[in-house]
């Protein structure tokens, strides 16, 4: 990747991918929030738009739920974050790519959890806010996809015998998620917002 990578966000700052002027980046909530609700899961392939920031709220509820602490809660919202500036990349895309993308994300995920004051929280919870994440993916396969385990493979992330991932009672279809995708930016900032304040 060239040394001068960058992009401009949606509001107008220079990103930079890759080099010294990663340095100098800024990952402001608004601008974060702002893509996520924007950049849709699944590469598009579910049976409505269906964004990061939905599902990074999707599973926030689930930490929060269970009972965890706001840093935990936090750490579930902010855990796909470094897509604002990657990108959502369904799985088997990354699968494919292998070490390539992991590599790549890898450091942008660092630099919003830095920013953010959350390696420790991800550090001691990895196993947990994966398993949302997981929770939340098994519910979206469910609601928003039109996979049949009757006609298409079981996904091993998901369906390993013995270490089956149930989805969630949340159904992914109810009618006030229908709104527009500012209004899921909105509730990723006003989530972050009170979660860093109890945190």
């Amino acid at each position: 990747m060239a040394a001068d990578t960058w992009m401009i966000t949606a509001r107008g700052a220079e990103h930079h991918l890759a080099g010294v002027g990663m340095a100098v980046n800024r990952f402001e909530i608004q601008t974060i929030a702002h893509a996520l609700a924007q950049i849709n899961r699944f590469t598009g392939h579910a049976v409505r738009p269906y964004s990061v920031a939905e599902h990074s709220l999707l599973c926030c509820a689930l930490a929060a739920r269970e009972g965890l602490s706001p840093s935990v809660q936090l750490a579930c919202l902010m855990h796909d974050a470094h897509e604002a500036f990657t990108g959502d990349v369904a799985s088997p895309v990354k699968w494919s790519l292998q070490g390539a993308w992991d590599g790549f994300e890898h450091v942008h995920a660092v630099q919003v959890r830095r920013c953010y004051g959350l390696q420790s929280t991800f550090a001691a919870h990895r196993a947990t806010i994966r398993h949302f994440d997981l929770v939340a993916l098994a519910t979206e396969r469910r609601d928003l996809t039109l996979w049949n385990a009757d006609q298409h493979e079981p996904w091993a992330i998901l369906d390993t015998p013995g270490a089956e991932v149930r989805p969630a009672a949340d159904n992914l279809l109810e009618g006030w998620r229908d709104c527009p995708w500012s209004t899921w930016r909105d509730r990723f900032v006003q989530t972050f917002y009170a979660l860093r304040a109890e945190a």
